[in-house]
């Protein structure tokens, strides 16, 4: 059989006989403990924004793809109607999705932390000593050891604006941030800043338009960070303050296979050398696009799998449907929590996303910690780990992010509540209010 007779074949048998009855059985079922199983974990998971959660019909369709690659080998990895085929109709729905301006301004990259290597080690002219990297302190932390490699490396430095919780608005980012600029802006060489989309820990949606055009009336170019923004809330990069730079997962809120994502550059930093993938084996100079389709052999199954992941959730009645269910079971749960725990949320309602961030009653980081342990091993709940504040930096104890999903509903927010009461009493670890610092407001 001809690759292209074999393409089609496995395409219009995955589709005829496993992915549309699949999206036709959803299309008029409801969100919440009925979507379960289309999703693999089997214990209550309040952590999706992690690492996402890959549903079984796009599972099945990145099969699809494998199959078809190990089928007919050279033609997938070398033809323009193999694993090009996918970048191209990703790169072109996900253009539109987040309203890029031009499909060439967008490559597909393996994860979030792939793009802030791209773009910071790529830059032109490229990062050197006594030049400042900005961030905040609610960036990624992992990013932090990038920073620490690049001033070993080459002596660049970081410029970080301490950001206090709760917030209580986005003047709690962007007074911060414009008395770090105003203190340093003429005396320190700050070449590039990095912001997020939205904060991992706490999570909340940064007032990313005023920061990107409050540093680019200093001249600095913005790195937004989207890792928990694609399918978590709507992306309009026209309306974001026009940034140089942005990347996303597609695996954690989109429901794609885990190694996509999607890395935009806008125009004007586009040379011709770089941006450049981590992984080069030619010296090529031709587009900012092309550069990226091919990085030696891998497994690109994934990227066509967002294509899937898209119609599924069309099938889910669309982006809109699917966010406005998780954000509002967000705040319907994160509510309850609030006002059975007596405590706070660390941001205001109108900065959440799919993710709420809610103080635990406790004192105790250790009973904190020992608290996440015993949810998953006695009762299969899993949240994300323990976080705390110290009193320099508000004096929260303990608080978790929790994701709502479209396989959860408000009786899962009610039984974590409820366990989490129990077992805090019979460790001693039980805080009120008061105790905690602060008097409660019910929400």
């Amino acid at each position: 059989m001809s690759y292209s007779k074999l393409m089609y074949t496995c395409v219009t048998v995955l589709l005829a006989g496993m992915l549309i009855p699949s999206m036709m059985a959803l299309s008029t079922a409801p969100f919440g403990h009925e979507m379960l199983p289309y999703f693999f974990h089997n214990y209550t998971q309040f952590n999706h924004g992690a690492y996402g959660g890959t549903p079984r019909p796009v599972v099945d369709a990145q099969y699809g793809y494998v199959a078809t690659m190990e089928s007919d080998i050279d033609p997938w990895m070398n033809s323009q109607s193999g694993y090009r085929t996918c970048i191209q109709s990703v790169r072109e729905a996900l253009t539109s999705m987040t309203k890029a301006k031009d499909v060439n301004d967008t490559v597909l990259v393996d994860n979030a932390t792939e793009g802030i290597n791209v773009i910071l080690r790529t830059m032109e002219p490229p990062l050197g000593p006594d030049q400042f990297i900005f961030d905040l302190s609610t960036e990624y932390a992992p990013f932090a050891g990038l920073y620490e490699w690049m001033e070993s490396r080459y002596g660049t430095k970081v410029i970080t604006a301490d950001i206090p919780f709760p917030v209580t608005g986005p003047e709690s980012f962007i007074a911060p941030v414009a008395a770090m600029l105003k203190a340093n802006a003429s005396s320190l060489n700050i070449r590039v800043a990095v912001v997020s989309h939205i904060a991992a820990y706490p999570q909340i949606v940064l007032p990313v338009k005023e920061l990107v055009e409050l540093f680019h009336a200093y001249d600095i170019p913005v790195v937004v960070d989207g890792a928990h923004a694609l399918g978590n809330i709507d992306i309009d990069l026209g309306n974001m303050g026009d940034p140089d730079f942005y990347f996303a997962n597609a695996h954690k809120w989109l429901y794609a296979p885990k190694s996509a994502a999607f890395l935009y550059v806008r125009h004007d930093h586009q040379r011709s050398h770089v941006p450049a993938p981590m992984l080069i084996d030619s010296p090529e100079t031709n587009t900012f696009t092309d550069r990226f389709i091919w990085t030696g052999t891998r497994d690109r199954t994934a990227y066509c799998a967002v294509r899937d992941a898209l119609a599924w959730r069309e099938s889910l009645g669309g982006e809109a449907a699917i966010m406005q269910y998780n954000q509002g079971l967000a705040r319907e749960g994160g509510d309850l929590l609030v006002n059975m725990w007596r405590t706070r949320f660390l941001g205001p309602s109108e900065m959440m996303s799919s993710m709420v961030t809610v103080q635990v009653p406790t004192n105790d980081l250790s009973a904190c910690q020992t608290l996440r342990s015993e949810l998953c091993s006695t009762y299969a709940i899993c949240v994300s780990a323990s976080s705390s504040y110290t009193a320099a930096e508000s004096n929260i104890p303990c608080y978790w992010r929790l994701s709502a999903q479209i396989y959860l509903d408000t009786s899962d927010f009610q039984r974590l509540g409820e366990h989490t009461i129990n077992i805090l009493k019979d460790l001693g670890a039980l805080s009120s209010s008061a105790e905690l610092g602060f008097t409660h407001v019910p929400v």
